[in-house]
């Protein structure tokens, strides 16, 4: 499945769940996901997300109930959505994160960004807490070890 994703900052956002119904609600071809800031490693991780997550979609055997929490499902390598959104979702009072569009164009996602208040930055590195919230270990190769989590999400489901 084809995705775009771009890393924003913007005011604190106080109620993640509410940002998370009101992605869901815009007009757009397909699904909007957020991210904190701190758990992408690279855009290879991320395809291998969005790839486990599309094909355990299209054969029905997502356990999200949205394409969006199964691809926060498979970038935790977690079994568990609420987990998932613990490790990877957005954080109260969040000031930047990832904003990632399942099926949706690149200028579509940039073009519902100002309607959340989000403004496009440089791309966000994982930091010591991200590695922490996907119980990764604090050295060691973040991409294969992330690319990892991605694969047990699999495994696990």
């Amino acid at each position: 499945m084809e995705h775009a994703c771009v890393a924003w900052e913007g005011a604190p956002v106080d109620d993640p769940r509410a940002l998370a119904m009101a992605l869901d609600a815009v007009d757009v071809s397909g699904d909007l996901v957020v991210l904190a800031a701190d758990v992408l490693v690279s855009e290879r991780h991320l395809a291998a997300g969005v790839a486990m997550a599309s094909r355990r979609w299209a054969r029905d055997r997502a356990v999200g109930r949205t394409l969006g929490a199964e691809l926060m499902r498979c970038l935790a390598g977690s079994h568990h959505i609420g987990e998932a959104i613990k490790a990877v979702g957005l954080p109260k009072g969040a000031t930047s994160g990832w904003l990632v569009g399942l099926g949706v164009e690149q200028g579509d996602l940039e073009r519902v960004m100002p309607t959340f208040g989000f403004e496009a930055c440089a791309p966000h590195s994982m930091t010591q807490q991200g590695r922490a919230r996907l119980g990764l270990p604090p050295e060691g190769g973040l991409e294969h070890l992330a690319l990892g989590l991605v694969a047990q999400a699999d495994l696990l489901a």
